[in-house]
């Protein structure tokens, strides 16, 4: 797994901003429905989950995947072992 050289756990620091605590915010939930769903789910389905726009959502998927967080799966996201054993 490759992380930036500030590590994976920066994907959930907030910036200090309210947009930066709201990026923050929608990673975690992302993070937290991935756990849910052992097979992944696509970025269409993640957003229609939370209700987010597409553009804010991929935005944050691509954050999470930079990060180490997550990796596709043919056209699904899944959580990588390092973020589940994160989690766990």
């Amino acid at each position: 797994m490759q992380t930036s050289a500030r590590g994976a756990r920066s994907a959930f620091r907030p910036y200090g901003t309210t947009a930066g605590r709201a990026v923050a915010h929608r990673r975690r939930v992302i993070v937290s429905l991935l756990a849910q769903a052992p097979h992944g789910l696509t970025a269409r389905q993640i957003q229609e989950t939370t209700g987010v726009s597409k553009d804010l959502t991929v935005s944050a998927l691509t954050g999470l995947f930079v990060h180490g967080w997550v990796h596709k799966h043919q056209h699904c996201y899944v959580l990588t072992a390092a973020a589940e054993a994160v989690l766990a």
